[in-house]
C-alpha cells in the first residue's frame, strides 16, 4: 500500500479548519469562573466555510477585545456599555465573521500535551457579498453580477 507520510502535527491539524475568516453561530454560552476567581463566558461556536466544511470551536470571552468585538458586530453595544452581560445574551448570535487560527500542540505542564486546535483571533463585520476565504487568499469572483 502506498500512502502519504504525515507527521503527528499534520495528522492533528488535518481535521481543523485552515486559518481564515468564517461564518459562525453561537450554539452554547455559559457563565464560568476561572481557577483564579475571574468571571468569563465560555462559548461553543459552530463554524463553517463555503465549501461545506464545518467544525465546533470552543472559546471564551475572557479577553475584553473579543467581548467588545462580538458585541459590536451583533448590535449589543448597550449590553457591553452596561458592564454586565449574562452568557445567555450570546446564544444564537451569528452576525459578522470569526477569524480563526490554529494553535499548535503544546505541553500541558503535567507531562501530557494539549492537541492542536482552532482558536478565535477576532470577530469582524462582514461586507455584503463576502465569502469565506482563508486569510491571504484572493477571492476570484467578487463582482456584483450574479452570472
Amino acid at each position: 500500500m502506498k500512502f502519504e507520510v504525515l507527521t503527528e502535527q499534520e495528522l492533528q491539524t488535518a481535521s481543523l479548519l485552515p486559518a481564515g475568516r468564517y461564518h459562525y453561530k453561537v450554539i452554547r454560552a455559559e457563565d464560568k469562573i476561572s481557577q483564579a476567581g475571574n468571571e468569563y463566558i465560555a462559548l461553543t461556536l459552530k463554524v463553517w466555510s463555503e465549501d461545506g466544511n464545518d467544525a465546533l470551536v470552543f472559546t471564551n470571552l475572557s479577553l475584553i477585545k473579543l467581548l467588545k468585538h462580538l458585541c459590536d458586530i451583533n448590535n449589543m453595544q448597550a449590553d457591553y456599555l452596561s458592564g454586565d452581560i449574562p452568557a445567555s445574551k450570546f446564544m444564537g448570535k451569528d452576525e459578522g465573521l470569526v477569524i480563526l487560527d490554529i494553535e499548535p500542540e503544546k505541553p500541558d505542564g503535567k507531562g501530557g500535551v494539549y492537541k492542536a486546535k482552532n482558536i478565535v483571533k477576532d470577530y469582524i463585520k462582514s461586507s455584503p457579498g463576502s465569502i469565506t476565504a482563508p486569510l491571504g487568499i484572493q477571492e476570484p469572483f467578487n463582482d456584483p453580477l450574479p452570472f
